[in-house]
């Protein structure tokens, strides 16, 4: 789906962001130089004149864009109110019962009026006088008589009636397993969307996190510029101490201004699947709780509980109903009608002069041969099977599924704790190295390693915990629990 596969491209650009920073700062490949001491330092003569001006100290931090505030539980009733996939869907439903309705009128009576005018470009007349002798000649003269008027305008009112016929009510049945499908797959759709929107949530919850750390990277190179630079004007630091610094402030400001850019793009995502206008602010999303059943219970849960294993049930109970109704083709049928015509204009003189009558038709079908029904029995028996081998596949699958996403969920937790613990030692690490090079014992290089090192530490403490955010929903998703009640904790 469109809803995925644009939170997962979210989420793999955070996480590259994070990556590329863990390569800068991989603790392995910076390991080597602290084995053996760095040459010393020559240091070269001042130069004379005004000492070199000091560059980004007080350049002005970007801002972030504002937007309205929005929690998990306004994200996803919002989505459910407003995301246009979904809306899209739920027609499916006005569709089926739209059948359905075409299905009842199968069996329902059914009646019409109809009025015809004829004009001919002349009457029909006999004269019975014509030939006769005098003495038989009809008093006064002529004895015309009009057959068929020039004019002639009728109407017909007709009703009819379904007596018996099965295959017509075996399709209002299976119009009526077609409107239960159509509500399955909305909540199948809704599902998903609701996931797309709570992975969303956390994504852009991660990317205003990392605005937040490429700040106190700024803060953090600042002063170290701002020492190297004081260390330099007393004599007692080098140019390429200073030089280093302001390369470590503007890389800083760099991977700042991208932050806010990721934001920008994760709020704007958010916003298209919720069907709000401007960027959302998300507020601190609270805390989801692991299912502490087992895997046996979950993969119960899922096959009662999961919109899709529901469909493919609904599907086999269609398939075996058209099966049904295909058997009904070779039953016969009765039908009855009542028609009521009434003459307007004059009628012709030769016939009654009534000028409205009534018919009842009551007719008999027994169908005896034809090949389309004996085709159409093949293709529904073998739509049947293969609905019910999907049915089948489907939940096998999902215990399969359960305990994936479970390992994972599991995995996930596991290396927050690592994460959190690597970032604890990076910071103190930074600490002792800061501290050293303030006074006098460390160099700039040393402080440069350790605070990428312990920027990748924090940035991967983040994208750790935004992954097992993402897991836990994927849990949540495959047990069959509906992420609507995420806003209810």
């Amino acid at each position: 789906m469109r809803v995925e596969q644009r939170t997962i491209c979210l989420f793999v650009s955070l996480c590259v962001m994070a990556g590329s920073a863990a390569v800068t700062a991989d603790p392995q490949q910076k390991a080597a130089p602290a084995q053996s001491a760095p040459p010393p330092e020559v240091q070269p003569p001042r130069p004379e004149g005004d000492p070199p001006p000091v560059h980004g100290l007080d350049r002005e931090l970007p801002t972030i864009t504002p937007g309205e505030p929005m929690n998990l539980a306004q994200a996803l009733g919002a989505a459910e109110k407003r995301n246009l996939t979904l809306a899209a869907t739920r027609l499916e439903l006005e569709k089926s019962q739209a059948q359905l309705a075409s299905a009842w009128g199968l069996v329902l009576p059914g009646a019409q009026g109809k009025v015809q005018f004829m004009r001919r470009d002349h009457e029909d007349s006999v004269n019975f006088s014509e030939g006769l002798p005098e003495s038989m000649q009809p008093p006064g003269g002529s004895s015309e008589m009009v057959v068929m008027p020039q004019h002639d305008l009728k109407g017909t009112l007709e009703v009819g009636l379904t007596l018996i016929n099965v295959e017509s009510w075996y399709k209002i049945s299976v119009a009526k397993s077609g409107v239960e499908l159509a509500r399955m797959t909305i909540r199948q759709v809704r599902q998903q969307v609701l996931l797309g929107v709570a992975q969303a949530y956390y994504v852009a919850l991660m990317a205003q996190s990392l605005i937040q750390m490429s700040e106190s990277q700024v803060h953090s190179t600042s002063h170290h510029l701002k020492v190297a630079q004081a260390r330099f004007d007393a004599g007692t630091g080098l140019r390429i101490d200073v030089i280093r610094a302001q390369t470590d402030l503007e890389q800083a400001h760099q991977e700042l201004l991208t932050a806010h850019l990721a934001f920008d793009n994760a709020r704007d995502a958010l916003a298209i699947l919720t069907g709000r206008k401007g960027l959302p602010m998300p507020q601190d999303a609270p805390p989801i709780e692991i299912p502490q059943e087992s895997d046996e219970v979950l993969a119960r849960q899922a096959v009662r509980d999961r919109p899709d294993v529901k469909s493919k049930r609904m599907m086999e109970k269609l398939f075996a109903k058209q099966l049904d109704q295909s058997w009904m083709q070779f039953l016969p049928t009765l039908d009855a009608a009542w028609q009521l015509q009434y003459q307007f204009t004059k009628p012709g003189d030769i016939g009654s002069a009534d000028r409205s009558r009534w018919t009842a038709l009551v007719t008999l079908s027994v169908p005896i041969y034809n090949q389309f029904r004996y085709g159409d029995l093949d293709l529904k028996r073998a739509s049947l099977r293969q609905a019910a081998i999907q049915r089948q596949d489907a939940e096998q699958n999902v215990s399969l599924e359960v305990r994936k996403a479970r390992r994972d969920c599991l995995t996930a937790f596991l290396s927050v704790d690592s994460a959190a613990k690597q970032e604890q030692l990076a910071k103190e690490a930074l600490v002792l190295v800061e501290a050293a090079y303030n006074a006098g014992t460390g160099s700039s290089l040393d402080v440069t390693d350790a605070r990428r090192t312990a920027a990748a530490a924090e940035i991967n403490l983040a994208t750790k915990r935004l992954e097992s955010q993402i897991a836990l929903l994927s849990l949540l998703n495959s047990v069959g629990q509906d992420l609507l009640d995420l806003s209810k904790k």
